[in-house]
């Protein structure tokens, strides 16, 4: 049972960007949700998420490539993607990784939390205007948070070296 909630959290965190960074490869909306579904019901069936080490550099990699692989199916490989290449290492070479990683880590907060983060960081509300809007106090806006910049430093601390590369 308790596989099956740890795979239900990657699953919730990733799903979205995963289907992002994929449409932004193939164009292709219905396909990238398929490819993604794919890629997660592979994990599960090989039993793969104990032996992977990074699931998001591991995901990110296997996306890219599985899009890749479908645009070279539908022979437009050639025209539409001419400059990616397959040997390059996720994280350090594309410029999506670091959108991605980001993404995941607030998808990962608890609700409560990810709702206060994302009506603070991403709609520009005040904590005033939080705490009216979800009936709570100011406090517990400030430490919602908190707690979340907390977790996501927390969660992006292993790729600090990319985040900075990409700010240059």
């Amino acid at each position: 049972m308790e596989k099956i909630a740890e795979f239900r959290k990657l699953f919730e965190c990733h799903f979205t960007p995963l289907v992002k960074y994929s449409y932004a490869i193939t164009k292709d909306k219905e396909q990238s949700k398929d490819i993604v579904q794919n890629f997660f019901a592979d994990i599960w069936k090989n039993g793969m998420i104990d032996r992977i080490e990074s699931f998001e550099s591991f995901a990110f990699h296997a996306i890219k490539n599985k899009s890749l692989t479908y645009l070279r199916s539908i022979k437009k490989f050639e025209s539409l993607v001419p400059e990616l290449s397959i040997d390059q290492d996720p994280g350090v070479h594309d410029q999506h990784f670091p959108g991605y990683l980001l993404e995941a880590a607030i998808l990962g907060l608890p609700d409560k939390c990810r709702e206060v983060f994302m009506l603070s960081k991403m709609d520009g509300l005040t904590y005033e205007e939080i705490a009216d809007t979800l009936n709570v106090s100011v406090k517990t806006v400030e430490k919602h948070i908190h707690n979340g910049l907390q977790k996501i430093k927390e969660k992006l601390a292993p790729y600090k070296a990319l985040f900075l590369e990409s700010v240059k």
